[in-house]
């Protein structure tokens, strides 16, 4: 899968008539954008040379039972991994891109408990939102993909050809290790 494949169901929301295609887009935009950030994360943690396709249940059942990890946990967590962290990995516009991604996060979480955001966003509001969420992941999916060989929208628990330069491997090389780098560095 790769970033248009991703974003095809985004795009077919847009591409109808229904009364609810910004709020549906937008919300979709972002949770795929989570996933994408995810995926970067857990793909890094697989690259720790200790785990083998044996340990992804153990590794996907120890996040999955972390109900507290969010976006700038995984951020945070990719940044004690990665020899670059993401701000310079991603470039230039990456405080105000991730800002407006934190601030967009906000909103979906009002609109999903049923409240009004602050802003009052209309539907060309929301569309223009999905366009800066797709803007990030398609940016990020590219430079990441030239740092580590993988831009975070497909299948995470796969080892690369070449082994990568990471920091903090002692860190997740085992589940129990694993665990607690996700509640002392990760969690919020």
């Amino acid at each position: 899968m790769n970033f248009t494949e991703q974003f095809a169901s985004v795009d077919l929301i847009i591409n109808t008539n229904f009364e609810t295609r910004g709020v549906d887009a937008f919300a979709l935009s972002l949770i795929k954008a989570e996933k994408q950030i995810r995926r970067i994360f857990t793909f890094l943690i697989f690259q720790n040379p200790t785990y083998s396709l044996s340990d992804l249940r153990q590794l996907r059942t120890t996040l999955a039972n972390n109900r507290r990890v969010y976006f700038q946990g995984f951020i945070a967590g990719i940044n004690l991994i990665l020899p670059r962290d993401l701000q310079t990995i991603y470039g230039a516009d990456y405080i105000i891109d991730l800002n407006k991604f934190l601030l967009y996060t906000q909103d979906r979480n009002k609109i999903f408990h049923g409240q009004i955001t602050d802003a009052g966003l209309s539907r060309a509001d929301l569309m223009a939102r999905v366009d800066d969420i797709k803007k990030w992941c398609k940016h990020l999916g590219t430079e990441v993909q030239k740092e580590i060989g993988y831009d975070g929208f497909s299948q995470s628990y796969i080892k690369t050809a070449t082994p990568l330069a990471l920091n903090n491997l002692n860190r997740f090389d085992t589940i129990v290790n694993y665990e607690q780098f996700l509640r002392t560095e990760v969690q919020r």
